[in-house]
């Protein structure tokens, strides 16, 4: 696959990358669980997520696909009683690497690894040290009917995993990192299509 790459001019490049941009909202697991007399938790709320997707052909089926995800919320602490307090707003930013194919006429699938970073608003609480990078990894689903395809629109379905953790967390004994699953749906929007 990088042998077709290497091969292609590279005039001819340009004129094969695809790209595209997504909207839309992102679910996020909590971020810590504890127990101060009553459980709780500390999650990041609802939030929009914009993505920006750039792909080249490599041997088909198969295109490399970049992947620009940002996402931004607030974090609260959700007490078991039903209670809440704000903690801070959170903008993660990620940037991932991998392959994507047709996995039926009207439906794409993508693959990607790559690493994403917490940006805390304020240095507080969990974040008082800032926000960590972590790996993660992302499967993708494009669902593109006809009618939509035609106008270049598709919705999409992304699920993405990845460790968390703080080094104020690790100072009050949270020796584990925390898995996150974080899943997003929006609607693609094509804004040059490959040839």
């Amino acid at each position: 696959m990088l042998i077709s790459i290497c091969a292609t001019p590279a005039a001819r490049l340009p004129g094969q990358v695809r790209i595209d941009v997504t909207a839309g909202a992102r679910y996020t697991t909590r971020l810590v669980h504890d127990r101060i007399v009553t459980p709780f938790d500390v999650r990041a709320g609802l939030a929009p997520a914009l993505s920006l997707s750039a792909s080249l052909p490599l041997d088909p089926p198969w295109r490399l696909a970049g992947v620009l995800d940002v996402s931004t919320s607030n974090v609260a602490r959700y007490d078991a009683g039903g209670g809440t307090a704000p903690i801070t707003g959170l903008t993660t930013v990620s940037l991932g690497l991998g392959l994507a194919r047709p996995l039926k006429p009207w439906l794409d699938g993508r693959l990607v690894l790559g690493a994403i970073k917490y940006f805390p608003a304020d240095r507080v609480g969990l974040f008082q040290d800032g926000g960590p990078f972590f790996p993660f990894g992302q499967l993708t689903f494009d669902a593109a009917p006809p009618f939509a395809a035609r106008q270049g629109l598709a919705l999409e379905l992304r699920y993405d995993i990845h460790k968390f953790t703080t080094s104020a967390l690790r100072a009050e004994g949270f020796i584990s990192s925390q898995v996150i699953h974080r899943l997003a749906l929006g609607v693609r929007v094509a804004v040059r299509r490959a040839p």
